[in-house]
């Protein structure tokens, strides 16, 4: 069932309860106060009678025919009943009597509302000069009922009315308030499987519906990184595997041709050792990066200094012509700030990666590595002069295999800087990147 079907249903059903008991109050409180109109008619109809047969001889001419044009205007011969002391009717219908119980629970009252089978009744108790009377006044049920009646009717066509009215209104308008939806709904449809980078429009609605749409483009955008990420992925381990595997079954082929002295086997071997250690290098890389997802708890306390000095000695080796500036602005009394006690072979990698990427993409100029205090935490900042980062792919440099376009003429996986900052994050070691192009990068590592 469709969200505006299920809207229209709902509202129906709402209305239709809400409107049955509205209705139930409507006919309870019209009856009970159409029951009080027509007691206080019939006490009126009673005095009437009693004015008429009982006070004749104290009414002058006029007064009396005044009553006597009410009397005969309102009250039927057949509406009302005059009992005597005796208990016996002296005026009005004597076809029907009251109980007894009745007429003495009426003197004792000396007013009193009651009905019986088909009338409404009211009786007085009349002290008078003649005797003392008992005047009751009726009036037949079937008028209120028939009224009731009327009213349930009534009652009835405005809920079916309403419910009609409430449906068509209901989807008429539920059309309107998912207009928006049907539209993310028709473009959600024609995204295509194999490119999912369409963003779809966010309808500016300030409620859920815009926030939804903000939500699945953000997915969006991070299953388009996951392909873009699954396709450098690829060609990496395509790439790094291919070299290795064609060299090493090329020897082999070669080898196998003729018969070979001892020193060539050697040879051969100490080759093709080397080239499984290079494959060997490639899946570690994979390794670390899967186990870089789990939570390990294994810290220790070093000097961080005396590691970057161990990782620009390791680098000197690879990068003999690129000078490394290393800078210490730490007090002699604040040599502790120094020690840290993180995974120490995580935070070698991760410095290891930061520094070797400054040295790759300086093109032969120099980097600097500033170690400095900030109020009360440590902050190394490496920076070189090289090729810079192109500040809208800033963001995406984190992300495993990602390269920036200006960084495809020199080699490299898109693999070392988003191990390092995932190992940084992973050692709660925050971190912020400053970078243009062509004027270098600043990678400044802050230590709580």
């Amino acid at each position: 069932m469709k969200i505006q079907t299920r809207q229209s249903l709902y509202s129906s059903l709402a209305f239709g309860v809400i409107f049955i008991i509205i209705s139930f109050f409507i006919y309870v409180l019209y009856q009970k106060n159409t029951q009080r109109a027509v007691n206080k008619n019939l006490e009126k109809t009673a005095y009437l009678v009693a004015f008429f047969h009982l006070e004749e001889d104290e009414l002058n001419a006029n007064e009396f025919e005044s009553v006597r044009k009410q009397f005969d205007a309102i009250v039927a011969g057949d509406s009302y009943q005059v009992y005597n002391q005796n208990d016996e009717i002296v005026w009005g219908n004597k076809n029907e009597t009251i109980s007894l119980s009745t007429l003495n629970a009426i003197r004792e009252k000396r007013s009193l509302s009651f009905s019986s089978e088909n009338e409404f009744c009211h009786g007085l108790y009349y002290e008078d000069n003649q005797g003392d009377f008992v005047i009751v006044a009726k009036e037949p049920k079937a008028l209120l009922n028939e009224q009731l009646v009327a009213l349930l009717w009534i009652l009835l066509s405005a809920l079916i009315v309403g419910l009609i009215a409430v449906v068509l209104l209901s989807r008429w308008l539920a059309r309107i308030a998912y207009k928006p939806f049907s539209s993310v709904i028709d473009q959600v449809k024609n995204i295509p499987p194999h490119n999912p980078t369409n963003q779809i429009d966010v309808p500016n609605t300030k409620d859920e519906l815009q926030e939804l749409t903000e939500t699945f483009n953000h997915l969006l955008e991070q299953i388009a990184d996951t392909f873009i990420i699954q396709k450098n992925f690829v060609n990496y381990v395509s790439h790094e595997f291919k070299t290795p595997l064609a060299s090493m079954l090329g020897n082999l082929e070669v080898f196998s041709l003729k018969d070979r002295s001892p020193e060539e086997y050697e040879k051969l071997s100490l080759k093709l050792i080397s080239q499984i250690h290079q494959l060997e290098e490639i899946l570690n890389t994979l390794i670390i990066i899967s186990n870089l997802r789990k939570e390990t708890e294994l810290s220790n306390q070093f000097r961080i200094d005396e590691l970057i000095w161990e990782i620009i000695e390791k680098l000197s080796l690879s990068y003999a012509n690129n000078k490394i500036n290393v800078q210490l602005d730490i007090l002699p009394e604040d040599e502790d700030i120094l020690m840290v006690e993180k995974d120490r072979t995580q935070l070698l990698m991760a410095m290891f990666n930061i520094i070797e990427n400054g040295v790759k993409y300086s093109g032969g100029k120099s980097i600097d590595i500033r170690l400095y205090r900030e109020h009360t935490r440590l902050n190394i900042a490496v920076a070189d002069k090289g090729i810079g980062i192109p500040a809208g792919e800033l963001k995406n440099i984190s992300k495993p295999f990602y390269r920036a376009d200006n960084a495809s003429p020199m080699h490299g996986s898109g693999i070392g800087l988003s191990i390092a900052l995932r190992i940084l994050e992973k050692n709660n070691i925050k971190y912020r990147i400053e970078s243009g192009v062509n004027t270098g990068t600043t990678i400044i590592i802050c230590f709580e």
